[in-house]
């Protein structure tokens, strides 16, 4: 942490505790939804690719928005984007949570992802603000952890409450963890910016994303962190469809299998704090690559040659969360690394490649989930993974 930094903000786990959850936020309303979509579709009248469209529109949203976020966090500073993000993002869960008709809900959707995307952009931003070098990929790791919990509990969080108060009950619910964030937010997180962009127009916006984008390194990290999300998300898009139509699992059930597989992204996470500073960056993503590839392997081969069992799947799945708590945080942390002084820039740039790939993961599952419904998923997933490997590869900088 820089000694200006430092003098103002105290590193304590309650901060880390509050920048995962400022980083999750839009995670978690995507994530305790899911187990509902099934009855989304039968209250609302709709089909389930319609129903589709209420997770397409967040991802997508949530990707534009934070291209916005970004600079104007640099500008502004990390506080004011906080604040804004996490109040549009309550009112986003209060319109889900009333609306009548398919239409309404998605344009809740949108409002949640607007203000989640905001909450994202700028909390990573404050982390880049306050830490460099393998202290930045330690601390990564250690959010990494804690945000594992958001994709690992909230679907049998979400579960429980469809069960017995129903899906509308969800969406309240997210609005009230977004107020807590909100009120723990604007109390204790001082401003960490300490020098702001001296303007931001529309040409300073597109050099600093040219800056951002230049950097053939950046890309070696941006780009397959995108593809992996893309598999993320056609796993949490196509999972409730094929678990639960289609291998006879109940919703609670469902619900346990995102905690267990989160246990993945813990050791990950783990392993990336014992290996930062010993290994170096790029060593420690080719790792985590390793195990995602041979992970989503496994999701299409034993299914399709050996057998067609929800256990096959389980294990696929928690193999790719443990290689992901490897690669992620370390992709995220080494592409921060490159932009001290744009990290708004890069965090958001970073963010939109990410939903990008989330939405197509989304959308290309929303396609082909009817057509083959026990593969379409891992199938998205392995052709995802493979492609992020061959990005990092190819990206790698030539020896001088």
């Amino acid at each position: 942490m820089t000694s200006t930094t430092s003098d103002r903000l105290r590193v304590t786990g309650f901060l880390i505790a509050l920048l995962a959850a400022l980083s999750a936020i839009g995670q978690f309303a995507t994530n305790i939804y899911l187990p509902a979509l099934p009855f989304i579709s039968g209250e609302l009248g709709v089909s389930p690719a319609e129903a589709q469209l209420t997770l397409t529109a967040y991802l997508l949203t949530f990707a534009a928005t934070q291209l916005f976020y970004g600079p104007l966090s640099d500008r502004f500073g990390r506080r004011i984007i906080l604040t804004v993000g996490i109040l549009i993002f309550i009112a986003g869960s209060i319109v889900c949570a009333l609306a009548p008709d398919l239409e309404t809900l998605v344009i809740g959707r949108v409002l949640q992802a607007a203000g989640g995307g905001g909450c994202t952009v700028a909390a990573r931003a404050v982390v880049r603000d306050c830490f460099d070098g393998p202290a930045l990929q330690k601390v990564m790791a250690l959010i990494a952890i804690l945000f594992a919990l958001v994709p690992g509990l909230s679907p049998l969080f979400g579960a429980l409450l469809q069960e017995y108060a129903g899906w509308r009950t969800i969406f309240f619910v997210t609005g009230g963890a977004g107020a807590i964030v909100a009120v723990l937010m604007i109390s204790r997180l001082p401003e960490t910016l300490m020098q702001r962009l001296p303007k931001l127009d529309l040409r300073e916006l597109v050099h600093g994303y040219a800056v951002v984008l230049g950097q053939r390194e950046f890309l070696r990290y941006a780009l397959p962190t995108c593809l992996i999300f893309s598999a993320m998300f056609a796993f949490f898009g196509g999972s409730p469809y094929t678990f639960i139509r289609f291998l006879d699992v109940s919703t609670t059930e469902y619900g346990f299998y995102p905690p267990f597989a989160s246990t993945g992204f813990v050791i990950g996470g783990l392993v990336v704090r014992q290996l930062a500073g010993k290994v170096s960056g790029p060593g420690i993503c080719a790792i985590g690559l390793g195990v995602v590839t041979l992970a989503c392997a496994v999701g299409v081969i034993v299914p399709a040659f050996i057998v067609v069992h929800k256990m096959a799947y389980i294990i696929s799945v928690v193999m790719f969360v443990a290689g992901l708590g490897v690669f992620m945080p370390t992709a995220m942390a080494s592409a921060l690394q490159l932009f001290p002084e744009r990290a708004g820039t890069a965090s958001a740039t970073l963010g939109f490649l990410q939903m990008a790939g989330a939405g197509l993961g989304s959308a290309l599952v929303g396609v082909y989930q009817e057509q083959a419904p026990l593969f379409a998923y891992p199938a998205i997933m392995l052709v995802s993974v493979v492609t992020a490997g061959l990005l990092f590869a190819v990206l790698r900088p030539s020896r001088p």
